[in-house]
């Protein structure tokens, strides 16, 4: 009987935070497409999105979220972001950074109503796995932007992890870093499992999440092939920060 009680009680919070969510959404939306055609460069748009995160937070008082270590993102500098990935929730702790950065994502985001309307007026990268040319299209579009000094951010584990283990790193993240010769900042991101574990959709009362921006790390010594090295550098700090918690 308790359990059934703690069950429904569990059930009820996650409707209403979606519900929360689904309303925030559309109200973030609707502002970005009204203030699209007077922010060509999207930072208005991004700045709203940021809003988007804190509010989805703040919204809940038994969800807490630490940050740590973002002034280490400068403003008008291009980075290579990382970040481990654990939870959809991650997104929202990430928009809590304030910082502008472009995010590739899933193509199949890009069709969520409302949401992924806002992802694609906002110039977010989108990434169809498994479909030929798109991983090169999305470095073009994740270059360019790199050239023009906007960080873009990358999830290199690929998917949400089902544990709490680092997965290995793909290698385009750390190619384009060496390539581009901007810096890699790593983030690390705890907690947020507790929030919403990957294959489901019902969302826990209360959550203690932690955001750790790392400082950033050269590239400018790196030559092409030494990309391997790379990647494992910065895995090795993300696990070592990620043992700590």
């Amino acid at each position: 009987m308790r359990r059934s009680i703690e069950w429904l009680s569990q059930l009820l919070v996650s409707i209403l935070i979606w519900l929360f969510v689904a309303l925030i959404t559309t109200i973030v939306t609707t502002l970005i497409i009204l203030v699209r055609p007077f922010d060509p460069n999207q930072k208005i748009g991004h700045k709203i999105a940021n809003l988007w995160g804190m509010a989805i937070v703040r919204a809940n008082p038994l969800w807490r979220i630490k940050i740590t270590g973002r002034s280490h993102i400068k403003k008008n500098k291009g980075y290579v972001l990382v970040s481990n990935h654990r939870s959809l929730a991650d997104i929202v702790c990430l928009f809590c950074l304030g910082k502008e950065f472009k995010w590739i994502a899933k193509a199949g985001l890009f069709k969520v109503p409302l949401l992924g309307w806002a992802m694609s007026l906002l110039n977010y990268i989108a990434l169809a796995r498994g479909k030929h040319g798109s991983i090169k299209d999305t470095v073009q579009i994740a270059r360019a932007y790199l050239k023009s000094d906007v960080s873009v951010l990358f999830f290199p584990e690929g998917t949400r992890s089902r544990n709490k283990e680092l997965a290995p790193f793909k290698n385009g993240a750390f190619k384009l870093a060496i390539e581009t010769q901007k810096p890699i900042i790593p983030i690390v991101i705890s907690g947020t499992e507790q929030a919403l574990e990957k294959g489901k959709i019902m969302m826990t009362a209360h959550f203690e999440g932690f955001v750790k921006v790392l400082p950033e790390i050269d590239t400018s010594g790196y030559r092409p092939d030494q990309f391997e090295a790379l990647k494992e550098r910065v895995w090795n700090l993300m696990n070592e920060e990620l043992g700590k918690r």
